[in-house]
Parts: C-alpha cells; sequence; structure tokens
C-alpha cells in the first residue's frame, strides 16, 4: 500500500456569538478554524486529520509535506513519523497529521484505532470544560446544568491581571453550587497571548499563593499554573501543593519535553493533546501514567470535533481515572459549532461518550458541510509530483533520483 494523494483545506466555520477565550485575554474568536487533511491510497482507503488554525498560516505546507509523503506506506508509523519530522526540521510542527497514518492503518486490518492499539470498549466518562475567564453567577449555574446532565466534573478559567480577582471568582462560584461537584481551574499559564490584554505570567509565588488562598473550594485539580518549560518549577509546586493536583503538558512538543516532566516529576495529571503531540509520542505518556499509579492521563481536547473524537480513541488506552475533556461554553463554543464539519454534534448522555465501531477513526465527516466552510487549497498526486520534479530539477536529474529512490525501496 502506499500514499497516492495529499489534500489540504482551510476550514472557517462561523460562531453565532463571538467567543472569547481565556487564553487570548480579551480576544473575540469569531469562527472555529482549523486545516484538514486526507491522505488517499492504492488500496482505495482514506486517512483524516485535522489541526487547530488560527487563520490560513498552513498555507505552503501543502508543496512542504507532500513530496516526504506521496509514495510511502501509510501503514508504517515509523516511517511516517519520521518524515513529519524531516519536514519540520525549519520549524513546522505537524504531527497532527500523524492520526491518518493510524486511521488508514486500522481500517486496513478492519478494527476501530483504539482497538488496534490496545484500548477497552467501555464508556468514556467526561468533565464540563467551559472556555472564558470564571463570571460566578454565570458559571455556577453551568455547573449546575452539568451536574444535572451527569457530567462527573467541571472546569473553570481564571486569568485575571491579579490573584486576589482570580482567587475571589473561583471560592465564589464553589460556594454557589454543590459542594459534591468536582472542580477543576485552568490558569491558561503555560502558553501565555498576549495579543490584546498583556496580562501577567504567573510566578512560582503566585501559583503557591493561588493553591493556598483556594484551599477552601476544593479544588481537584490546577491546570497549566506557569510556563509550559518551567519543569523545575512545576515539580516544587507540586510537592509544594497538598490538596490539589498540578496538571499540563497540552501543547508541549511531544515526548522529548513529556520525559522532562517525567523526570522532574512536575504533574499529577499529564494532557498531551495527540492533535499536537502526535499519536506515537501520546501513546508514550499513557504508558508512562498507566505504570505509575501517582500519575493520570487525560487528554487537553480545545481543538474541533475532529481533534475531539481522535482523543477519545486515545483516552480508551489509559485506566480513566480522571474524566476526558468535553469543551463546552454556552452561547459560544458549543457543540454545533466546534463539530461543524461532523454530521451530528458529539455529546454525551449522562455524562459519557461511546467508542465508534466502525473501522479507522471513523471520524463521521459531513463532505457538504467541508464544502460548505472550506476551501481546498492544496492537492497532489503521484503524477504531480513526477510532474513537478521534472520542472525543479530537469528530465536526467529527475530521472537520476527516481533511480536512486527505486534502488532504496529494495
Amino acid at each position: 500500500m502506499k500514499i497516492t494523494k495529499v489534500e489540504l483545506w482551510h476550514i472557517d466555520i462561523p460562531l453565532r456569538h463571538p467567543f472569547y477565550p481565556s487564553w487570548i485575554p480579551g480576544y473575540p474568536q469569531t469562527a472555529n478554524r482549523s486545516t484538514l487533511l486526507r491522505l488517499s491510497t492504492d488500496d482505495g482507503f482514506f486517512g483524516h486529520a485535522a489541526g487547530v488554525a488560527f487563520g490560513e498560516e498552513r498555507e505552503g505546507l501543502g508543496g512542504l509535506l507532500a513530496p516526504y509523503l506521496l509514495g510511502i506506506d501509510p501503514t508504517d508509523i515509523e516511517l511516517g513519523h519520521q518524515r513529519i519530522t524531516e519536514g519540520g526540521f525549519l520549524g513546522w510542527h505537524n504531527f497532527w497529521m500523524e492520526s491518518a497514518f493510524y486511521d488508514i492503518k486500522a481500517q486496513a486490518q478492519g478494527v476501530p484505532v483504539w482497538k488496534m492499539l490496545g484500548g477497552e470498549s467501555k464508556p468514556i466518562p467526561v468533565y464540563w470544560s467551559t472556555g472564558e475567564v470564571c463570571r460566578p453567577k454565570d458559571h455556577s449555574e453551568i455547573i449546575k446544568q452539568a451536574h444535572n446532565q451527569g457530567y462527573k466534573a467541571v472546569k473553570l478559567r481564571v486569568h485575571a491581571k491579579t490573584l486576589e480577582e482570580d482567587v475571589k471568582v473561583i471560592n465564589e462560584t464553589r460556594a454557589m453550587v454543590d459542594p459534591s461537584i468536582r472542580l477543576g481551574v485552568d490558569a491558561n499559564q503555560g502558553w501565555r497571548v498576549t495579543i490584546v490584554e498583556r496580562t501577567p505570567a504567573w510566578t512560582l509565588q503566585r501559583a503557591k499563593d493561588f493553591v493556598d488562598q483556594i484551599d477552601q473550594s476544593d479544588i481537584e485539580w490546577l491546570e497549566e499554573p506557569l510556563e509550559m518549560h518551567m519543569y523545575e518549577d512545576l515539580a516544587e509546586l507540586r510537592k509544594y501543593s497538598k490538596k490539589t493536583k498540578i496538571a499540563g503538558a497540552e501543547l508541549n512538543s511531544g515526548w522529548n519535553e513529556a520525559r522532562m516532566f517525567l523526570h522532574f516529576g512536575s504533574y499529577d495529571l499529564y494532557q498531551p493533546d495527540c492533535t499536537v503531540f502526535g499519536i506515537r509520542d501520546t501513546i508514550k505518556v499513557i504508558e508512562a501514567c498507566n505504570k505509575d499509579p501517582a500519575l493520570s492521563y487525560s487528554p487537553h481536547t480545545w481543538t474541533n470535533g475532529v481533534g475531539q473524537w481522535i482523543n477519545m480513541h486515545l483516552f480508551a488506552l489509559s485506566d480513566y481515572d480522571h474524566p476526558l475533556e468535553f469543551p463546552y461554553e454556552p452561547g459560544s463554543w458549543e457543540p454545533k459549532f466546534r463539530d461543524g464539519l461532523l454530521i451530528e454534534p458529539v455529546m454525551p448522555e449522562d455524562g459519557f461518550l461511546e467508542l465508534p465501531k466502525e473501522p479507522g477513526l471513523a471520524i463521521p465527516l459531513d463532505w457538504e458541510k467541508v464544502k460548505k466552510f472550506g476551501r481546498k487549497f492544496f492537492s497532489m498526486t503521484e503524477g504531480d509530483l513526477t510532474k513537478k520534479v521534472i520542472k525543479d530539477k530537469g528530465i536526467f536529474t529527475a530521472l537520476k533520483l527516481k533511480k536512486r529512490k527505486d534502488q532504496e525501496k529494495q
């Protein structure tokens, strides 16, 4: 089997109302944007992946990576990982594309990706993950709604200029809801963005003070309290925090960074998003967490509906001791818009999601919606690549190159 075609789309799904993500303070997000990939094979299989996008910044991605991917065996996961790595040496980080390889390989085996990887078929518990900075009156109502619908926990967000304001909104919100409801807090300090408001970066001392001052609110976990490469400071915070677990690693760059967290003991809860980390390296993190009873795994899923779907497959490899994130900010980032490319929005029943039973990733893409919200900006076949090489290198050099590559395959 080999890859015969690479296609890419820019996706832009308008939101009904502006969404103000806590991780970009003051910024009104008006659309759900992503890059959609489809790999075609000579055996008639199609592999899909989607990477979160700010705009159309990946315009040149196809021309860069398609020559690395065309003609290779998509079921050779290590080769696919290596080719994506090679394409990223000048700064491109595109391990979100790996899921298309796993998609094809599992289809060829006639099983879902989660089963191919050794996961268990059982309902997935989820927690309701809000996306805007916590407003006690509004978010206490969301917590009550989530609790009534069977969600196992709710995550709130803080990102104020002062410690006092962050502490106040969490303690006030907790006082308004049932004390039995599990709560987490995301400080969004791991990869701080100040394009609109310049909120200050948390220091280790501010993180310690926050943990101390929310002690009465029984917060189960605190995400991204410090910059994503402060391995030793995060480890110190973890040791300091007696009740609240420390979580992170959601957008770090793969296993090389994850093993630094593991080495220093930085986190209790690991959250690598396989649409950023890549599936191969996420599996390594899951295996490390499964071996250590003090560690848990629950991925970041704040990308899009395709990302949520792919992370479900990986979550099936864990022991489920922490629920899976389910992004939902009523009034703006709702499942209808988050899952805008899917036939139907993914929605839990009584706080649980079901794993797909069909082969591959089984992403329920609606191609009419892809046409409506997407613009195909790249398509290349093996024949297109041959023509390009001849045009760029000349016929004789192209023939020499083909001969050398054929010899390598043998």
